[in-house]
């Protein structure tokens, strides 16, 4: 029954696997960015070989047959704009976590809400009865991706994570339930 990662298609993207010789097209897109990693808990990448280590991992991973981990391109041009997988899952009670990274470039065009809707859409035909997200409170940005996605505002929970200036910061949490007609 699980398909875990196939390729997926919006108006505008291509979601598909990653393959190894994308690490330097991942490099220059999101993991050398300062801007994306001031928003997450790993450090900005200082060269391109610690990226190819990165996503030789994640092409291993793909082993796993609830790997959901999809390279983000845009149809128009074939270029890599970001990523988003299933960073966190509990097959027992099918719920799944669900993160993204897109190079700053790529931010307010409305990409990672459309990623973000097909892959949603995916992981509930999948079974998964919950998909949700969590973003630093700070990245407002990344809530109304969520928001625009579909996702209902939960919670905040009070200083989860510690960003880069060395401070605790909350976490803000939304989810997509499949509701109660479709179950």
């Amino acid at each position: 029954m699980n398909k875990g990662t196939v390729n997926l298609e919006t108006e505008r993207l291509v979601l598909r696997k990653i393959i190894l010789d994308d690490y330097e097209d991942i490099f220059n897109t999101w993991t050398n960015d300062f801007n994306v990693s001031k928003y997450v808990t790993w450090n900005v990448h200082k060269n391109p070989l610690e990226t190819k280590k990165l996503t030789n991992y994640w092409v291993n991973d793909y082993e796993n047959e609830y790997c959901y981990r999809w390279l983000v391109v845009l149809k128009s041009t074939n270029e890599v704009i970001g990523m988003i997988d299933v960073i966190s899952k509990n097959i027992q009670f099918m719920t799944a976590e669900v993160g993204y990274c897109y190079g700053s470039k790529f931010w307010g065009k409305g990409y990672a809400t459309e990623a973000l809707k097909e892959v949603i859409k995916y992981l509930h035909e999948e079974g998964f009865y919950v998909v949700y997200a969590q973003h630093f409170a700070s990245n407002i940005a990344s809530g109304k991706v969520m928001s625009k996605a579909g996702m209902t505002y939960e919670c905040t929970l009070k200083s989860r994570v510690i960003n880069k200036n060395g401070e605790r910061e909350n976490v803000c949490v939304y989810s997509s339930i499949i509701s109660s007609e479709k179950s």
